[in-house]
């Protein structure tokens, strides 16, 4: 890992390490697919994908998530079983079926994080950062 990649993990907020590990997976999943027939490459990329969708799974918080964290640890589990079918038999299709999920999910963590960082307007109309 090259110093600005650890500084930079470093200094991230929470929400800004998930978004690392969902465009870290997704990049690998894209390398795993763009060397299948390379089965040391693929197997290499993929179970450090697999890695980071356990990680992503483990520090959910059942407890205070309720249904939405019962609903991606279903998720979770989902690509994981994806990643590992498509790893073991080199199916293309599963890995960018997992891929394109955690897409979506990247998508909507932006969009959320977006939204929940956003400056609110105060009383007196001017916004300000909370």
């Amino acid at each position: 890992m090259d110093q600005y990649t650890q500084s930079a993990i470093l200094t991230a907020s929470p929400e800004k390490l998930v978004q690392m590990l969902y465009e870290k997976s997704i990049d690998l999943i894209k390398k795993a697919i763009s060397k299948v027939d390379e089965i040391e490459v693929r197997n290499s990329s993929l179970v450090r994908a697999e890695e980071i969708v356990l990680y992503l799974n483990s520090v959910l918080d059942m407890d205070k998530g309720g249904t939405i964290s019962k609903n991606l640890r279903a998720l979770y589990d989902f690509i994981y079983r994806q990643l590992i079918d498509g790893n073991v038999n080199g199916d293309v299709k599963k890995l960018e079926f997992a891929q394109s999920l955690l897409q979506e999910m990247l998508d909507a963590w932006k969009e959320t994080s977006k939204r929940t960082s956003a400056p609110r307007p105060s009383k007196t109309g001017f916004s300000v950062s909370v």
